[in-house]
């Protein structure tokens, strides 16, 4: 009778082993064209409804993104997208990433009822035929809902076809390859005047050089391809409420987001990919022609950072990873949000955890040997060691207790000066890298 049930447990295995397989192993050329599709969505919600509704839908000449992982290999984003081909009513792409309105829904103003809206857009490759998209949004026990679906076809007279280009000047910065296989960089001017625009194109080259000077980036330099779009603003600088401090800029960016002096995002979600959308990209950075000290980020859809405070470089870096591989926050702060890691569910994000089992703690794989969990602040202090040693340090996704980080210090905590990034994080900017630009040896 064992051997039986193992039996079966195998068979259902490699039933689910081939199911996964052929799941990941969508052909590229089967189900999608070359160019992509851009839909524009607003967001309307409170902290507990959220309500889509569609704007216009574009198409973009090119698919920058993968075409070999077409289904999110990752657990990252509060929303989604998924894309079914109507006709086998598969699903054959989807991508997970955070919004403005996710952070939104866990302030004190959206727990009171009070509407709000984000327009954002979302990108896909264009498939060949019918086929049904998908917005969905994770609750706080991690389970999806899917909130606002569509069925189309790609030939619909309301795709808009119209070029992509809107007469703004672009700088490439670094090409190293076909966008296909790359991950694709774009910087994009905001504050600066037509008189500007050279200083946009030093910032942006200052900033490319920083991050290769930082692992993981400075090994994996070949996969990237870099470029930066400026679009003089007819004022100069950002908008800052709190100093009562307005300007006139392309993308509208602002400091005190979601009330929060530092946190400086855009709420032009729609601009934003169209003023991208001039190059192939993946991955979005906004240049803020500031002074001050600020940033922000939105997971997997775009960073903001100042260009001229003695640490924008650091800021940029630590907002990028954030943006680019769903890093959390290591560190203990004020911020307005309110539950957003909710207890006794596990955050997905790859660098903190609840977890103290190291038999089932997302980095069990690299701690350190006799190491205890949780881990003391100050173990290995008497051997120097501290700065590698790989456990569980307590504090971490702006809590002070219940969470716990993977090193005493890290880049997305408080290990700006010297720049670092801990073993957890790399590995997961590592396989983000992986995702747009897999290996040519494997």
């Amino acid at each position: 009778m064992v051997k039986n049930l193992l039996r079966i447990l195998l068979i259902c295995w490699s039933i689910v082993s081939m199911e996964c397989h052929a799941q990941d192993s969508i052909a590229y050329d089967a189900f999608f064209q070359d160019q992509a599709l851009r839909i524009e969505l607003f967001l309307f919600g409170t902290g507990s409804d959220l309500k889509v509704v569609p704007g216009k839908i574009v198409q973009e000449p090119i698919w920058p993104g993968p075409r070999n992982q077409l289904v999110f290999p990752f657990p990252y984003g509060k929303n989604a997208i998924r894309v079914y081909d109507l006709d086998s009513d598969r699903l054959i792409y989807s991508f997970g990433f955070d919004t403005l309105y996710s952070e939104y829904a866990t302030t004190e103003p959206a727990s009171q009822g009070k509407w709000k809206a984000f327009p954002i857009s979302v990108r896909f490759p264009k498939p060949k035929s019918r086929f049904r998209i998908e917005f969905l949004s994770r609750r706080k026990d991690n389970h999806w809902e899917t909130i606002w679906s569509e069925s189309m076809k790609p030939s619909d007279k309301n795709i808009r076809r119209e070029g992509v280009d809107l007469g703004d000047t672009v700088f490439e910065l670094q090409k190293t390859g076909d966008p296909n296989d790359r991950l694709d960089l774009v910087f994009l001017a905001e504050g600066y005047t037509d008189s500007e625009k050279e200083k946009f194109h030093a910032d942006a080259q200052r900033m490319t050089q920083y991050m290769f000077e930082h692992e993981p980036f400075r090994r994996h330099r070949g996969k990237f391809n870099v470029s930066a779009v400026f679009r003089p603003s007819s004022e100069s600088g950002v908008d800052e409420p709190d100093q009562r401090r307005y300007r006139n800029t392309a993308l509208g960016a602002s400091f005190n987001t979601l009330e929060i002096d530092r946190y400086l995002l855009t709420d032009q979600g729609h601009t934003l990919r169209e003023y991208a959308a001039q190059v192939p990209y993946d991955s979005v950075v906004v240049l803020v022609n500031s002074k001050r000290y600020g940033g922000g980020a939105i997971c997997l859809d775009y960073c903001v950072s100042t260009v001229d405070d003695p640490k924008s470089e650091a800021v940029f870096l630590h907002e990028f990873a954030h943006s680019i591989a769903y890093l959390a926050d290591e560190y203990i702060g004020s911020v307005t949000y309110n539950d957003i890691y909710p207890e006794g569910v596990e955050p997905v994000e790859p660098n903190i955890t609840r977890e103290l089992d190291p038999a089932k703690i997302k980095w069990k794989d690299a701690l350190t040997t006799g190491v205890p969990l949780p881990t003391p602040k100050d173990f290995g202090a008497a051997t120097q060691e501290t700065a590698s040693i790989v456990g569980a340090f307590e504090g971490g996704g702006y809590l002070k207790t219940g969470m716990y980080r993977p090193e005493k210090s890290c880049a997305m905590g408080s290990g700006l000066d010297p720049f670092r990034f801990c073993i957890v994080c790399e590995k997961a900017i590592e396989q983000m890298i992986e995702y747009y630009a897999p290996s040519t040896d494997k």
